[in-house]
């Protein structure tokens, strides 16, 4: 039983899934990628907006699988004969469980990689921007100095026109200058740099000028990192880890990072409870519903409550609300809803 329910919850998930990416990319390739340049231009845009509705909408995969899977169930009595023979709800609840929650581990894991950064590329893509690309004017605090960048080429791990001014008692008492450094050993490190410094001896103050080979600054600020933070980059979930820990170090808000990583990590599970709430829902027997209006009424629930929840993420990435108050509280909820389902399903046939 185990077996025959996950081939066929795993099949119509796939081609529910498949369905959707390809609908969601073939319908961006025609407003805004057909007037790409070249063939292999545009197989690498569409390849990239793929990965990037793939991302986007597994979680609704989930659910439309599930619910196709059910009603193909009740349609041919499939149900009626399972729990003729003695299977019980949960047991039956027991596949669909493992293939939507060994979709999200899958899912989890691949935003580690740069399948998570698929829109940036698309994106750069459709402007024309097929070479390494570079970020101009960034200006950001760093421990008790604050930095200005003139360019940094995050894929050659370089920057140009480097000034780190250092501050006490918030006046500026150093400014450290260096056309170039260069990223290794997770800090950056210049050379040919010219400081400037106040001295004082108490009675009056005088400018001291110095050039020095090399100096190390800005530890565990990585390129992809720096770009993404100051510029609204895509970054895995490895590089959001690091980031919110680097953010939080330098006293910098993080709520723009907390909400990608909830988006990536504990938004999808909402698919998962709303799963069992509606697979525990159904009656078991065509007889009882009218298919047509409990289908429809389950996708278009379904659509709302994910648009309720993406307008709830978006408030949560503009620091609207906390990240915590827009993700975690209504997925929380979702699932007590979910578990509550489950505890009246194990009192039932």
């Amino acid at each position: 039983m185990f077996w025959y329910v996950l081939v066929h919850y795993a099949k119509n998930m796939l081609i529910i899934l498949f369905a959707l990416s390809m609908l969601f990319t073939g319908l961006d390739f025609l407003i805004g990628g057909i007037h790409l340049p070249s063939f292999n231009i545009k197989v690498l845009y569409i390849f990239n907006r793929w990965q990037e509705s793939l991302n986007l909408l597994y979680p609704l995969a989930i659910i439309f699988g599930g619910i196709w899977t059910k009603i193909s169930f009740i349609k041919q009595n499939t149900l009626s004969a399972l729990y003729a023979l003695g299977v019980s709800r949960v047991e039956l609840f027991k596949p669909f469980l493992f293939v939507s929650f060994s979709t999200y581990l899958l899912f989890v894991g691949l935003n580690f990689t740069l399948f998570a950064t698929a829109s940036d590329i698309a994106n750069s893509i459709k402007k024309h921007e097929y070479n390494s690309q570079y970020t101009e004017d960034l200006f950001f605090k760093y421990n008790s100095s604050f930095v200005y960048i003139k360019k940094l080429i995050p894929e050659e791990k370089r920057l140009e026109g480097l000034t780190i001014f250092i501050l006490k008692d918030n006046n500026v008492v150093e400014v450290q200058e260096a056309k170039e450094a260069k990223y290794s050993n997770l800090e950056w490190k210049a050379v040919n740099v010219i400081t400037r410094k106040i001295l004082s001896n108490g009675v009056s103050k005088w400018l001291k000028i110095e050039h020095l080979k090399s100096i190390n600054s800005l530890k565990n600020y990585n390129p992809k990192i720096l770009n993404s933070i100051y510029e609204n980059k895509k970054l895995t979930l490895y590089e959001s880890l690091i980031a919110k820990k680097l953010l939080s170090t330098q006293g910098i808000g993080t709520y723009k990072v907390r909400a990608d990583i909830y988006n990536k990590t504990i938004m999808p599970l909402f698919s998962i409870a709303l799963l069992m709430i509606l697979l525990f829902r159904f009656p078991f027997h065509a007889r009882y519903i009218n298919i047509v209006s409990i289908t429809t009424k389950a996708l278009g629930g379904t659509l709302f409550i994910w648009g309720l929840l993406f307008a709830s993420y978006r408030m949560g990435l503009n620091g609207v609300i906390s990240p915590e108050l827009a993700t975690l509280i209504p997925i929380a909820t979702l699932w007590s809803y979910a578990i509550y389902t489950l505890g009246k399903a194990k009192k039932r046939i």
